[in-house]
């Protein structure tokens, strides 16, 4: 429990391939995309090994049309490895014209697992993750 808050420590997120139901889709083969999960999984920059991370820099991008009837509403950054698991959670519209952000976050030493979480307005939510180990400082 912290703050109050009962916090599940999870080893994996949540994910089924079934658009209804699911709590986040990711691709069934990672070197075989199909046209739907290309434009929607999450792409992660952010270096494997991070020396402060009181500091780390990220970059998120999800190569999706910014049409007004289809887009991505959010993307959300989260580690739970962390005292603090969510990171950051954006909010865009089709005037943003791309789903990219760059940002800094702050991430606990040791390793730990990024993921991100692109919500699309009609394709729901699609994660993706990055393995990090923070060589020092931190949350």
């Amino acid at each position: 429990m912290v703050g109050g808050l009962t916090i599940p420590l999870l080893s994996v997120i949540p994910s089924s391939n079934d658009a209804h139901g699911a709590v986040f889709q990711t691709p069934k083969d990672l070197e075989n995309l199909t046209e739907l999960e290309r434009i929607h999984l999450p792409k992660i920059s952010l270096p494997p090994v991070v020396e402060d991370g009181a500091s780390a820099s990220i970059v998120c991008s999800v190569d999706h049309p910014m049409d007004e009837d289809h887009y991505i509403k959010s993307i959300q950054i989260m580690n739970f490895a962390d005292p603090i698991v969510i990171k950051g959670k954006f909010f865009l519209t089709p005037v943003n014209g791309e789903a990219y952000l760059s940002t800094q976050i702050r991430l606990s030493g040791g390793e730990g697992t990024v993921w991100v979480i692109a919500e699309c307005n009609k394709h729901g939510k699609w994660a993706a993750s990055k393995k990090v180990t923070v060589a020092a400082g931190g949350c």
